[in-house]
């Protein structure tokens, strides 16, 4: 995700043809969510480079009453953000015409649209794909707690051989959503959900997608980012996530932790480290979670650890979102968003993210994500 972009990169699509809504012209938002707070409602257009208001508008009363408005040139990915409360937020596949949505702000999961098919489905997606990886988290913990309990190796095997079935059976789920939708926002949404290390084998479903919805540009956006990742595999481009380079000294920081106490990369000298980039509110990233917390508890009793550095905004969200998923390594955060100290210090253009150190601060891999990641440790750590 840059600045919230699609790249958010966790990251679905039948034929444009076949939708039908309007995906072109005025469109007029009418809310009315309990508990919404007092001051400013803001919808905001997602992309793959930018975060762009598009309309705001001012809550004066309990209500909870809006209206939103705006024009499209196509079918895109957008939310309805309160305040500047980036955890509590409505997202949008948002089509022309007129649309209503319904819910309470403390229980955004179960929002009610009308005159919004592509919303209803993206919103179901949402809620299907953060059910399971809520599941595959708990699995994950309960059999690190198998491990140090000391139950067999056979167990142990079985217990972790089920839960990778379990994991691929959520990304099959996922590339179904991305190569079915008839909704190009939706799809676009779902395809940067799959870990990209499950659409390098072949390109098959970026390529799929693409061809459901060739003018679409956040369609365009996304595949075009996928197919660059494709090159890079291929080795016929050095791009990256990042500005920095396998085989480079990762540049030292400092930031605070949730207590407020300054921690340096530095400190983490003589460990494999992980410094794995992220925000509460990206979604791909928290859906990367479950991953990371699988390698953490493979490996932490192996001279492993994870250094957590988000670009969050709002500190209440960022220690929320790591006591809900279950990351129990070190956090760190300046609480700046894209503004924040690390993005220029290693030229950070989309996140979830991540560096594997050796133990000298070197850098062994660069965006290493689920089977990928594990590759990597089982290769670097004996």
């Amino acid at each position: 995700m840059k600045k919230l972009a699609l790249w958010a990169i966790a990251f679905g699509f039948v034929l444009a043809g076949c939708h039908q809504q309007t995906e072109k012209g005025d469109f007029v938002i009418n809310g009315k969510i309990d508990n919404a707070p007092l001051g400013t409602v803001v919808l905001e257009e997602l992309s793959m480079d930018t975060l762009k208001i598009v309309d705001s508008v001012t809550l004066r009363d309990a209500s909870g009453k809006f209206t939103l408005k705006g024009m499209l040139p196509e079918q895109g990915l957008y939310r309805i953000r309160f305040g500047e409360d980036e955890q509590h937020f409505i997202l949008l596949a948002l089509d022309a015409g007129t649309m209503t949505v319904t819910g309470d702000l403390n229980n955004l999961e179960l929002v009610k649209f009308e005159n919004a098919e592509a919303s209803s489905e993206l919103q179901q997606l949402l809620n299907d794909v953060s059910a399971k990886s809520r599941s595959l988290t708990e699995e994950s913990i309960a059999l690190d707690s198998m491990a140090k309990s000391g139950a067999g190796d056979s167990v142990i095997q079985a217990k972790s051989s089920a839960l990778e079935a379990k994991e691929k059976e959520v990304t099959d789920f996922v590339m179904h959503a991305a190569t079915t939708s008839k909704n190009p926002a939706v799809a676009a949404f779902a395809l940067s959900m799959i870990n990209p290390q499950s659409l390098m084998s072949s390109g098959k479903e970026i390529a799929e997608v693409k061809s459901h919805f060739p003018t679409n540009s956040l369609v365009v956006g996304l595949t075009g980012k996928l197919e660059q990742m494709l090159k890079q595999q291929a080795g016929e481009v050095d791009a990256n996530m990042t500005a920095l380079q396998v085989g480079q000294v990762a540049p030292d920081f400092s930031l605070p932790d949730p207590s407020g106490k300054m921690v340096s990369l530095s400190s983490f000298k003589g460990k494999f480290v992980l410094v794995d980039f992220w925000a509460s509110w990206c979604q791909p990233c928290r859906m990367e979670n479950p991953n990371v917390v699988k390698a953490f508890n493979a490996y932490k009793d192996k001279n492993f650890t994870v250094l957590g550095v988000s670009l969050d905004k709002k500190k209440e969200a960022w220690v929320e979102a790591i006591q809900k998923d279950g990351l129990a390594w070190t956090h760190v955060s300046d609480l700046k968003f894209w503004e924040s100290a690390v993005v220029p210090l290693y030229g950070i253009n989309s996140i979830p993210t991540n560096m594997l150190l050796d133990p000298s601060g070197k850098i062994l891999g660069i965006g290493l994500r689920g089977e990928a990641l594990e590759a990597k440790l089982k290769e670097v750590i004996k």
